[in-house]
């Protein structure tokens, strides 16, 4: 696998070879057709280079790691490298439309569940890119707990209801050999929530028998004294919270790389994987305001060597999560860059662009 600091540490290449190598990147993005002397020649008039000189070039290039040709084909392609540099050193910022900026608003409702913004989300930047939009939802523990329910479902069940900032509700059953009624839960409800509230699931887990072990209310006691016990289960992420979403496949199958039905079973196992995508993410998280653009190679998995992957991260309440996209490696970088950017930008800030 080659690393980003390996790509980084690349040495820099003339203008001229610059200039050759952006046109070969922006034509083979456009047309997913590999690039020849002959067109470069056209395009290149008005800097007064020769095909000749233009062979040259690119043989340069294709000896640096930058290009590569197809077997079928006297035209080049980029390579990762080639890829890494124009991302890193050409791409430029494209702007959304207002009429995009417009849709993305109408289309998301930022109050609404978080499972249910997490599958708009991700159709949302599925639609516009035409890849697979991929979110994750916010880390449970770093969520501030809004208010704690009880609910006697059986003279010997217990339901917790967590309301969590971020728009979570996480439930949880415990078993208490006590029947109690709404009444005598309600001082047992109202204790937990001066206690507990407005603190994080994790200072809750660090501090809960500390914070409770005073409280004492005749018969419901032994409910307290269970949500002690249980509070590691009870204020942990839970396996019924869930992690990710992803945007439907008929966009991402659209690109002329994924036509064989090699390639086509290649994205289905890749959906179906979401353990897989889940350690990819956690790989690249990416960052707030800031957005990560992995390659091919650069993946450590090699199933994942066909296709980029851009991540940044987004905030909801006082938790984060990741939110991006995955595609083949020929993408409009500079375009979907944009895109994971603004709708990062809008879940975190709800009120930009209105």
């Amino acid at each position: 696998m080659t690393t980003r600091s390996e790509y980084l540490c690349t040495s820099a290449l003339s203008e001229r070879e610059a200039l050759v190598l952006r046109y070969i990147v922006q034509h083979y993005i456009l047309t997913a057709n590999p690039v020849g002397s002959r067109y470069l020649s056209k395009r290149l008039e008005e800097e007064s280079i020769s095909a000749a000189t233009i062979r040259n070039v690119m043989a340069d290039l294709e000896e640096k790691g930058y290009i590569t040709h197809p077997h079928t084909s006297a035209g080049r392609v980029p390579t990762d490298l080639g890829y890494r540099l124009y991302v890193d050193g050409f791409a430029k910022a494209e702007p959304l439309t207002p009429a995009e900026r417009a849709a993305i608003h109408r289309q998301l409702d930022i109050a609404a569940p978080t499972t249910v913004m997490m599958r708009d989300l991700s159709r949302i930047i599925g639609d516009i890119t035409q890849q697979l939009g991929i979110v994750t939802a916010p880390e449970i523990l770093g969520s501030r707990l809004e208010r704690i329910e009880l609910v006697q479902l059986s003279s010997s069940r217990l339901l917790v209801v967590l309301s969590l900032d971020s728009g979570l509700v996480r439930t949880i059953t415990l078993e208490i050999h006590q029947e109690m009624g709404r009444e005598r839960l309600l001082p047992v409800v109202e204790v937990l929530n001066q206690r507990l509230t407005g603190l994080t699931l994790l200072e809750i887990r660090a501090s809960c028998h500390d914070r409770l072990r005073d409280v004492a209310l005749d018969d419901s006691t032994q409910i307290v004294q269970a949500v002690i016990a249980s509070n590691q289960r009870i204020f942990s992420p839970g396996a019924d919270v869930d992690r990710l979403a992803i945007s439907p496949a008929q966009n991402i199958l659209r690109h002329p790389e994924f036509a064989s039905p090699e390639q086509l079973r290649g994205v289905v196992e890749l959906i179906e994987n979401q353990e897989m995508i889940i350690h990819l993410l956690e790989e690249h998280p990416g960052e707030e305001n800031r957005v990560e653009v992995t390659i091919g190679s650069e993946h450590s998995d090699e199933r994942l060597k066909e296709y980029s992957l851009i991540t940044t991260r987004y905030q909801n309440g006082n938790s984060s999560g990741t939110i991006g996209l995955i595609g083949p490696r020929r993408m409009n970088y500079s375009r979907m860059i944009t895109v994971v950017e603004y709708v990062a930008r809008i879940i975190s800030d709800p009120a930009q662009d209105r």
